[in-house]
This record gives structure tokens, C-alpha cells and sequence, in this order.
């Protein structure tokens, strides 16, 4: 694991949209994108288990770099889109928690101005 790791939505999100423009760069390789993705522990996790599946049990995928090399970069692009679009509805939730009790403090005769 990389020796820094991601807790916020925010940061998840940052990393996960990094990951992505990474893939598109031609100097970048598995061992950058592997950091990256040992960042965030639920991507991390769901790309070697991805890897793992891939394997088919011939030996254990043991890093993320390891594991970004034999999946591809079209796999991991899909599987980093997924995680954004987990993390963005994660977003969505956030906010309407914080907006639903506001909205209570407006009198139900004012709520449809």
C-alpha cells in the first residue's frame, strides 16, 4: 500500500478523475497508476480483486501495478468510471442530507414560492 491514503469523498473523487487523465498521458505507466490507485483502499481492492478474478488463480496479484498490468487499461478505465459514478452519487447523498433540514425550517405556506 502507498504510504498515503484518500478518507474524504472529495479526495476520492480528485483521485479517481487523476487515474483517468493519467491513463490518457503516453509518459505514464502501471507503476504511477498503481500508486495512485493504492491511494483509495475500496479501488485498490476492487481492481485486484478484478485482477485476481482475471488470473484465474495462477498465482497471487500481490500490488496494484501488478495488478493494472494484467487487466489493461480499458478494464481499469471502466472500473474507475464505476468507482466515480459510486463516489458522485455518494456526493449527491451528502448534499441532499445537508439540504433536507433546511428546507423543514421553511413554513410548508412558503415552500411552494
Amino acid at each position: 500500500m502507498h504510504s498515503w491514503i484518500v478518507t474524504t469523498t472529495e479526495d476520492r473523487v480528485f483521485v479517481g478523475r487523476r487515474i483517468l487523465a493519467l491513463m490518457q498521458d503516453p509518459r505514464s505507466d502501471a507503476t504511477r497508476l498503481g500508486r495512485l490507485v493504492d491511494a483509495v483502499d475500496s479501488l485498490a481492492e476492487t481492481v485486484l480483486e478484478t485482477a485476481e478474478v482475471l488470473y484465474e488463480g495462477r498465482g497471487r496479484v500481490t500490488s496494484a501495478t501488478q495488478a493494472v498490468t494484467l487487466i489493461g487499461y480499458d478494464r481499469l478505465e471502466r472500473l474507475v468510471r464505476r468507482f466515480l459514478r459510486e463516489e458522485y452519487a455518494r456526493l449527491a447523498d451528502d448534499a441532499a442530507e445537508v439540504s433536507a433540514p433546511l428546507m423543514s425550517l421553511v413554513e410548508p405556506r412558503y415552500a411552494a414560492i
